[in-house]
Formats: structure tokens, C-alpha cells, sequence
């Protein structure tokens, strides 16, 4: 499924999204690497963003599981450019969708503690974008299905990061995709 809204980077506002889902949602580093981030929509479409990140102002210092509300919802773009927003089919269609609270209480165990600096924990294979992919692995989904998502997100975000540059390069607007895994 493929659907496309957005606006140029510099231009916020929201995008809308299915109640009752569970997205992830990538953003371009330097490196051609990205920081993923999960965003829970409940029942009554209460938005919320989770993600591994730095505890603090230092990006390179500790890490943690990190919870944020979203009270205009999901965004087209912000500060840094999202490039795209993939519904994990999978939690809706299996039955195993949480409340937001069940939901947050994956996200903290996962990780159980973080190394004292980001580049210990990378050493340790710990990253956002693994952190992403076992939070669907304690939501039940398989390790092999939560592998593959993590390889279709990676692909996708690359093949999306390519047309955001054109499109920033040529001046044209970058058109956010939403698509479902």
C-alpha cells in the first residue's frame, strides 16, 4: 500500500494515520544511516513516539528508552527531515496490539541498560534501529518477521533518502511516503 503526503522540510504540519496502528518511522543521518523510531497510535487516535536516544543533550552520551507525546500527531516534517512512515501490518492483523501502557512497558525492556556513551553501546550492537527491531520481537512477532521489516525499512528509507535529496537538490517538494509492511 502506498499513499503520499508531505511538504517541503521547512513547512510542518501533520499526517494522518490509521487509529490502532503501530508505525515505524525513519530519519536520515549523516553516514547514510538513519534514526528509527516507533510511533503508537491508539484506539482513540492518542499519538505517541518511542524511540533509543541520547538521555541527554550530548548525543554521544548514554542512552535510553525515550517517550514522547505527540499532541498535533504524527508530522510531516520537522526539524529533520522524515522521510517515511511503515505500518507494521502485523500488530494490527494478529490480535497482538497493546493499550499505550502495555505497549511503553515493551519498549523498557527491552534495552535494559545502556553502556555510559553511544559508541558503546554500537560496539554492543546496540543501536535505535535494533532497538526497534526487538521491540516487535517482545510484541510477538517473530525473530525472521521482525528481521525482514527491519530489511524492508532499511531499503525503503535509503531508496527515500535518494529522492529526498533530489528533490531538495532541484527545489521540487519531497513527497513523505507512507507505506505498509
Amino acid at each position: 500500500m502506498n499513499n503520499f503526503a508531505g511538504t517541503r522540510p521547512h513547512l510542518v504540519g501533520s499526517v494522518y494515520l490509521d487509529r490502532g496502528s503501530l508505525y515505524i518511522c525513519t530519519v536520515p543521518l549523516l553516514g547514510g544511516k538513519f534514526h528509527w523510531s516507533l510511533i503508537h497510535i491508539t484506539d482513540t487516535g492518542v499519538a505517541t513516539r518511542h524511540h533509543w536516544a541520547a538521555a541527554g543533550i550530548d548525543p554521544c552520551g548514554r542512552e535510553v528508552y525515550v517517550q514522547q507525546s505527540l499532541p498535533r500527531g504524527p508530522l510531516t516534517a520537522s526539524a529533520t527531515q522524515i522521510l517515511g512512515y511503515f505500518k507494521v501490518s502485523a500488530y494490527q492483523n494478529s490480535g497482538m496490539k497493546y493499550d499505550l501502557e502495555g505497549f511503553k512497558a515493551v519498549c523498557r525492556s527491552v534495552f535494559a541498560q545502556s553502556y555510559p556513551t553511544a559508541e558503546e553501546n554500537r560496539q554492543h550492537g546496540i543501536s535505535c534501529r535494533t532497538w526497534v527491531t526487538s521491540v516487535l520481537q517482545g510484541l510477538g512477532l517473530g525473530k525472521d518477521w521482525a528481521l525482514e521489516v527491519e530489511r524492508f525499512v532499511t531499503a525503503r528509507s535509503q531508496a527515500c533518502e535518494m529522492q529526498y535529496l533530489r528533490c531538495y537538490l532541484n527545489g521540487e517538494p519531497y513527497q513523505l511516503v507512507i507505506e505498509e509492511v
